[in-house]
């Protein structure tokens, strides 16, 4: 376990803050207004469809670290409500590549706003280094599991 005390605060461990923002105590707030398409997995989907263009749900899938299965069911919704456009792949007729339509677009600009503003309010009163320090071992942190879960893939 690794543990942490801060000024008038009582010990604690890296497992037991993990353990907080997972349960949502400390994203609560990034939660709010949450609209039916705009759950954690869509919200990743349309990001990852508007960064890298046409994609394949395949390769979206393996991306996102998520089953075929499930990326099919979310792409099949968000296709219906007009979030993401497919088109055949022209390298392979039998596949499609998603893409993200104008309102999808528009969809992930609102959410992004919002997390934004939310962040914003959460970490009022913290210095510009603080919030660069945690926006850094954030990055490692993810990056770690990214590189855990492609070694486990191997």
């Amino acid at each position: 376990m690794v543990g942490v005390t801060g000024p008038g605060a009582a010990p604690t461990t890296l497992e037991r803050e993990w353990g907080r923002l997972r349960r949502g105590q400390l994203l609560g707030p990034l939660r709010n207004h949450v609209d039916e398409f705009e759950g954690p997995l869509h919200l990743e989907i349309l990001r990852e469809v508007a960064d890298a263009g046409p994609i394949r749900a395949s390769e979206l899938a393996d991306r996102l670290h998520v089953t075929k299965a499930s990326i099919s069911r979310y792409v099949a919704q968000m296709v219906a409500a007009g979030l993401l456009a497919t088109r055949p792949d022209p390298r392979d007729g039998r596949a499609a590549l998603l893409t993200a339509t104008a309102r999808g677009r528009r969809a992930l600009a609102r959410r992004e706003a919002r997390r934004s503003r939310a962040l914003a309010r959460l970490c009022q009163g913290w210095s510009a280094s603080d919030v660069e320090a945690l926006t850094r071992l954030l990055r490692r942190l993810n990056d770690g599991i990214e590189a855990s879960l492609r070694a486990e893939r191997s």
